[in-house]
């Protein structure tokens, strides 16, 4: 299993795809009942295996991440090749980005960029990332971000 089980709620939600996959994979409803009733083996081989054919595309289609604790904002572009990353960082000890927006700290920031190639398929990495606590944001929110640090790094070079 590349990713994790979609949960019963993920499943019901997606009961008619998953009734497509069954079939697809000559697995017919009689057959079905019969695997649960008997709780064989291959149940949870095939909703491991349907599970990561969702997350899979679900995570293509995820561009942006953002990471947000008290103390810095990491946001995550996810491109084809590669990550960008913006993060944030303030100087004021009593700025907490969980509550407060950068922007009324303008003075006090510290903002930094960097690019990452993947060191594995980017979708797993895609996936640890929503695993250890970023959301998905808008590629509006990362924009506003990357025009901070442009911002940033050109008052710097002035």
């Amino acid at each position: 299993m590349k990713y994790r089980c979609l949960t019963n709620e993920e499943l019901s939600e997606l009961e008619t795809e998953f009734k497509q996959f069954l079939i697809t994979s000559n697995v017919y409803t009689e057959e079905w009942e019969e695997l649960n009733r008997k709780k064989d083996s291959r149940v949870n081989e095939l909703v491991e295996m349907f599970s990561d054919i969702v997350l899979d595309k679900a995570l293509r289609n995820i561009k942006y991440l953002e990471h947000t604790t008290i103390k810095d904002i990491k946001a995550f572009k996810c491109g084809a090749d590669e990550m960008i990353l913006i993060g944030i960082t303030s100087t004021n000890p009593i700025v907490d980005f969980t509550k407060d927006a950068p922007s009324e700290f303008k003075d006090e920031l510290n903002i930094f960029s960097t690019n990452k190639p993947y060191n594995k398929d980017r979708e797993l990495e895609v996936f640890q990332l929503l695993e250890s606590g970023c959301s998905i944001v808008s590629e509006e929110r990362f924009n506003k971000l990357e025009l901070a640090y442009t911002y940033s790094t050109k008052t710097i070079q002035n």
